[in-house]
């Protein structure tokens, strides 16, 4: 038969295992406050995929506004940061006889030619996005839903317009 060793535990064994005990009930004790706090402050981040999905004006605050500001003024912060100089988009019809140019606006929404000082260009081709973000979908289903999103951005930038 095994003889048991009925020796005192060292001291070192004693204190790890109050450590681990007082570290376990700390956890236990701060868990539900942590769960809690979680609960509160918990936000739901905006994906490509949500953003893609929202009415026109929308779509512009979460994709353009950064760069052309919420009044579409061209005054966002990020072009500031990025020193590219936006557009005032509420002049488009003014600059153009009164005329709201639907589909130069949609062409260019889709593939930006504009470049800045740096040759670079300023402003994402949003087609290529947009087709990106359903990626389950046909070619065909991509790129409708991708023109149908820039048609819905277009429209919200013409109901930007100055009135003179």
């Amino acid at each position: 038969m095994a003889e048991c060793d009925l020796t005192p535990l060292p001291d070192q064994f004693k204190e790890d295992k109050m450590k681990r005990l007082l570290s376990l009930f700390l956890l236990l004790l701060a868990f539900p406050l942590v769960v809690f706090a979680e609960v509160i402050v918990r936000e739901e981040p905006l994906t490509w995929d949500k953003s893609a999905r929202l009415p026109g004006e929308q779509l512009y605050q979460n994709l353009c506004a950064a760069c052309h500001d919420s009044d579409g003024t061209g005054n966002g912060t990020a072009s500031d940061a990025l020193r590219i100089g936006a557009p005032d988009l509420t002049r488009i019809a003014a600059s153009n006889d009164g005329v709201f140019p639907q589909k130069k606006i949609e062409q260019l929404i889709a593939n930006n030619t504009l470049q800045n000082e740096h040759a670079q260009n300023a402003m994402p081709s949003w087609e290529q996005q947009f087709l990106y973000v359903r990626t389950g979908l046909s070619s065909f289903q991509r790129e409708a839903y991708a023109r149908n999103r820039i048609y819905v951005l277009t429209e919200h930038l013409e109901s930007l317009q100055a009135l003179n």
